[in-house]
């Protein structure tokens, strides 16, 4: 059993948009897409054993239906699963799915936050754009070393400013889409900024633990 789930799990589709191929993916990538934004519901997947399926068929209704948002989608009214073994079916059905998959009190939670992020993405990049010719005043003096780290806190700062602006973008597509892809797309972007102060956090940690190492055998040298 555990050997012919694995088989299922790792089957290859090919994935086409509209009539147009996308590419060959395993199940595992499909799954990640679809939870990604990289897929839409309405993509189709083909592969000789089974033929035509929605990519969220694919996935695992079962998984999908475990989950509130799964279970909005399988019990939206006029959504059949098994019309997405026909070619047309799935894709007006996917379509109709993708309006009402996001409920309309998540999406206002999340406007609720998007001037905030707006906010703080703006004054991250007014401090990049500050900084940018103190960088290039240092360069003319010469000051090579702390030319160096201006550029590099210039770069540490645009990162999570794009990452919080794209958030905020994206926060206002779902607002008028509602769709899953446009949630996705919101949740990658608050993933990265996450993982990037995560990433940042860990850093000085690390670097203010070599500075006390530092400082205790120089204190133990002199």
């Amino acid at each position: 059993m555990v050997t012919a789930w694995k088989q299922a799990h790792m089957s290859v589709y090919l994935v086409t948009r509209e009539g147009q191929e996308l590419g060959t993916f395993k199940t595992s990538k499909i799954e990640k897409g679809l939870r990604t934004g990289f897929f839409r519901l309405s993509d189709l997947g083909w592969r000789e054993a089974s033929g035509w399926q929605g990519l969220f068929e694919i996935a695992g209704s079962a998984h999908a239906a475990a989950s509130p948002s799964g279970a909005a989608v399988m019990n939206s009214p006029g959504v059949n699963p098994d019309g997405f073994h026909s070619h047309a079916a799935p894709m007006a059905n996917a379509r109709a799915v993708a309006r009402v998959v996001v409920p309309p009190t998540l999406i206002e939670e999340l406007a609720d936050t998007r001037p905030w992020v707006r906010f703080i993405s703006v004054a991250m990049g007014i401090g990049c754009a500050l900084m940018i010719p103190a960088c290039l005043l240092l360069a003319v003096d010469e000051v090579r070393s702390l030319t160096a780290i201006c550029l590099f806190a210039t770069l540490l700062l645009l990162y999570p400013a794009m990452k919080l602006s794209n958030y905020a973008s994206s926060i206002a597509s779902l607002a008028k889409s509602q769709s899953l892809a446009d949630l996705a797309r919101a949740l990658t972007e608050q993933h990265r900024f996450w993982r990037f102060c995560g990433i940042m956090l860990l850093f000085l940690v690390c670097l203010g633990l070599l500075l006390c190492v530092g400082s205790f055998f120089v204190t133990r040298v002199h």
